[in-house]
């Protein structure tokens, strides 16, 4: 499957924390929500396989995006955060 972000997301790279939190925070992604890829993948070529983990996150107001789990810690994460248009 070839996920295609709107014009307006952004696609950033994150990297899980010790607490299983996406690091660093990003004050201007508060109240946005999110779609989180383990792994890198290119905003140009953003195909994901079945084995690839995905799912939905939230940035919280204070910029923190939604734990992912302590399991992931010291994984690339590959996040697409969906901006208004």
């Amino acid at each position: 499957m070839v996920l295609i972000p709107n014009l307006n997301d952004e696609v950033e790279y994150f990297t899980v924390d010790s607490k299983g939190y996406p690091a660093p925070k990003k004050t201007e992604y508060a109240n946005r929500e999110a779609t989180i890829i383990v792994g890198h993948k290119e905003r140009s070529y953003l195909v994901v396989t079945p084995e690839d983990r995905v799912f939905t996150g939230a940035f919280r107001s204070n910029g923190r995006l939604s734990s992912v789990g302590q399991e992931l810690e010291g994984k690339e994460l590959t996040v697409i955060i969906h901006m208004p248009e």
